[in-house]
C-alpha cells in the first residue's frame, strides 16, 4: 500500500542514512512527497498571503532580508504533512537517517519552523544555527535537525537562491543546492554546519522563494541550569554569521 505523504524513494533513503558527511552530515531527497501531496501543498503555500497569518514576521535583520515567515493557520492539506513530520513514524525515519536519538516528538510548538517566503533581493547570510533555547513544556533544549522541503516550480539557475553547504575550516563553499519543487535538505545542526543562501535573489517581483522549514530537538542534558551547555559542550549562542565573500567557491558542487 503506498504511503499516505512519502514516495518509497524517500523512505529507502530515509532508512540508508547519511551518505555525505563532508562539510557536515546532509542529505538531498528529491521527488520527496507523492505528486499529489506535492501539488496540493503548492496550491496552499502558493496562494497564502500576510491576512491569513496573524503570527506573520516580516523579517529583515543581519542574516536575511526580505524574508516573510508564517508559523501557523496552514491550509488542511499543509497542517497535515507538517504534523506527520513532527509524528513518531517520521521521527524514527529522521533518527535512523541522522542517527540522533531521542529527538522531540509531536510537538508543532518547537521555535522556529513554518512556511519561509523570500522575494527579489532577499538573501539568507551564510551562518550556523543557534544552538539551545528554553520550551515551555520541555525546558532546556538542543537544536539538532534542520529539515528545509523546496516548493519552487519552474526555478531557474539565474534566480540565485541556492542553498549553500560550508567549510569553515577552510573557508570553501562544498555544495550549491538548487531549491527546486520537491526536493527535501536534511542535516544536522552543529557548530561546523554553515549555511544559507547568501546571494541576493534576481527574481521577477511577483515570484518567491518558498520552502517548509521545520526544525527538530533533543532535551538538553545539562545539569547545572547557570552554565548550560550544549550536545558538543557549546556555551549557549544565537546565529552566527559569516561573510560570503570570504568563502571560496571555486570547487562547490552543484546539486
Amino acid at each position: 500500500m503506498p504511503h499516505k505523504f512519502l514516495n518509497q524513494s524517500s523512505i529507502d533513503e530515509l532508512n540508508q542514512g547519511y551518505l555525505i558527511t563532508h562539510p557536515f552530515k546532509f542529505k538531498v531527497i528529491d521527488n520527496f512527497l507523492h505528486d499529489q501531496i506535492i501539488g496540493y501543498i503548492l496550491d496552499e503555500v502558493c496562494n497564502t498571503t500576510q491576512k491569513h497569518f496573524p503570527n506573520y514576521a516580516d523579517v529583515r535583520q543581519e542574516t536575511v532580508d526580505m524574508k516573510f515567515s508564517y508559523d501557523k493557520n496552514f491550509g488542511e492539506n499543509t497542517e497535515a504533512l507538517i504534523k506527520y513530520l513532527m509524528s513518531n513514524e517520521f521521527i524514527n525515519y529522521l533518527e535512523k537517517l541522522t542517527g540522533i536519538k531521542d529527538l522531540i516528538r509531536d510537538d508543532g510548538e518547537l521555535y522556529g519552523g513554518g512556511i519561509h517566503k523570500i522575494a527579489k533581493d532577499g538573501f539568507l547570510a551564510l551562518h550556523t544555527d543557534f544552538n539551545i533555547y528554553n520550551h515551555k513544556i520541555h525546558g532546556t533544549v538542543d537544536r539538532r535537525i534542520n529539515l528545509l522541503l523546496y516548493l519552487n516550480e519552474y526555478w531557474k539557475t539565474e534566480y540565485n537562491g541556492h542553498l549553500m553547504l560550508c567549510d569553515g575550516e577552510h573557508k570553501k563553499v562544498c555544495y550549491k543546492i538548487a531549491p527546486i519543487v520537491n526536493r527535501c535538505v536534511i542535516f544536522n545542526t552543529c557548530k561546523e554546519s554553515i549555511h544559507g543562501h547568501p546571494e541576493k535573489l534576481d527574481l521577477p517581483y511577483d515570484k518567491f522563494r518558498r520552502s517548509i522549514a521545520l526544525y527538530y530537538y533533543t532535551k538538553n542534558a545539562s545539569t547545572d541550569m547557570n552554565n548550560v551547555k550544549d550536545f558538543e559542550g557549546e556555551g549557549y549562542h544565537g546565529t552566527n554569521c559569516y561573510k560570503y565573500s570570504d568563502f571560496d567557491t571555486s570547487d562547490m558542487k552543484p546539486v
